[in-house]
């Protein structure tokens, strides 16, 4: 389960960025989810962690961060995970100049994967994240 790989999706987040002391980032689900992340972008020196229970809020909070995290409940009904638009992003984004990293840990995709092709922004899709880590090895 992800929980078991916050040290390693916080490294990569790290890399990416060049650093996260001093960075702002955005951890979205539930809290039992976003708590062990929190904790260890406090630890990495984060500047602010915006924290929401649900996504309807990304297209306010996008400009104010560099890095954003998606931790969906896992969709065992029939129903999927709620999925965040390319459009809600993109409306974060407008006059964006600082790159924007975001993280799909979810199990299967829940942000549209064109997401990745707005200017500025990097996602990582649970299908990146599993050969990042080692499909064999991982199960997120």
């Amino acid at each position: 389960m992800i929980h078991s790989y916050v040290d390693e999706v916080v490294s990569i987040a790290e890399a990416s960025l060049g650093g996260l002391r001093g960075r702002s980032g955005l951890l979205i689900g539930p809290e039992e989810y976003r708590r062990p992340y929190s904790a260890k972008l406090h630890r990495a020196e984060m500047k602010y962690i915006y924290q929401e229970d649900s996504h309807l809020a990304i297209p306010s909070i996008i400009p104010n961060i560099q890095l954003l995290m998606h931790l969906p409940v896992s969709s065992t009904l029939s129903f999927p995970t709620p999925q965040i638009t390319a459009s809600a992003i993109a409306q974060g984004c407008i006059g964006r100049r600082s790159p924007l990293l975001i993280f799909d840990l979810a199990e299967s995709t829940s942000i549209e994967e064109l997401a990745g092709l707005l200017p500025a922004v990097c996602l990582y899709t649970p299908d990146d994240l599993r050969k990042i880590l080692r499909a064999d090895q991982v199960h997120i």
